[in-house]
């Protein structure tokens, strides 16, 4: 068989399997639809998260050649309630424009992921009440964490298991790193009263940090700016 009748029949193989989606475990070839798509979106994210009124819009092109190639108009993605990990966002709302989801993956076991977008929209919030419960989950060196807000500062307390314990009380700020997680920044800290050395203070939040974790969010939105309000994070992008 000559090289140049070996190349024909690779383009013809990619020309009869326009998309790979998922059967029983194995690959095969199928058309893609947005109704198919967005059944497995919902699919996967009931899988991995606890979910509270879930909804899901894929826009497709006008051309369905965009459709076999994962590649949509847009993909919305909202919910009361998002749960994973023991942190709950509620009120969450995910657009991505223009957005190219990575079929194989999406029929897989992974999450929803994507492999370019034009830009993403999001709102969202982190309750204080949820967050309290998440820190109560944390296995560091502090036990009886609790958070507070106080004009748009946090007051971290908790008892520090040194020799014995101290009760730690650190008030700080938020800051956004790498556009997916949220670091607990404090700008003062003590224990008993007595402002607590760098190692130990560095010991604290290598067990705290990131505060929350905006990774395994579906369609990977950006977070660019999250507020503290009474009595939650707004998180938007």
């Amino acid at each position: 068989m000559t090289e140049s009748v070996i190349q024909w029949i690779k383009w013809l193989i990619v020309l009869m399997v326009p998309a790979i989606v998922v059967g029983s475990g194995t690959l095969a070839a199928q058309t893609v639809t947005s109704e198919g798509v967005r059944n497995r979106i919902s699919q996967k994210i009931r899988s991995k998260y606890q979910v509270k009124n879930l909804q899901i819009k894929v826009i497709p092109f006008a051309s369905d050649y965009w459709t076999q190639r994962g590649r949509f108009k847009a993909i919305v993605i909202s919910a009361d309630i998002l749960t994973r990990k023991s942190i709950s966002i509620r009120k969450i709302y995910v657009k991505a424009f223009d957005v190219t989801l990575d079929i194989p993956e999406l029929y897989e076991e992974g999450d929803v992921e994507t492999t370019s977008r034009r830009s993403t929209a999001l709102s969202a919030r982190v309750y204080k009440s949820d967050l309290n419960k998440l820190l109560a989950k944390k296995k560091s060196a502090v036990t009886n964490l609790h958070i507070e807000f106080a004009n748009n500062r946090l007051v971290l307390t908790g008892t520090y298991q040194l020799i014995f314990g101290h009760n730690l009380r650190m008030v700080g700020r938020l800051e956004l790193k790498d556009h997916r997680r949220v670091d607990f920044i404090p700008t003062a800290a003590s224990a008993n009263g007595i402002p607590l050395p760098a190692g130990p203070l560095r010991q604290v939040l290598s067990k705290l940090n990131p505060l929350i974790d905006f990774h395994q969010l579906p369609l990977q939105p950006q977070v660019e700016k999250i507020e503290v309000r009474d009595e939650y994070i707004l998180v938007t992008g």
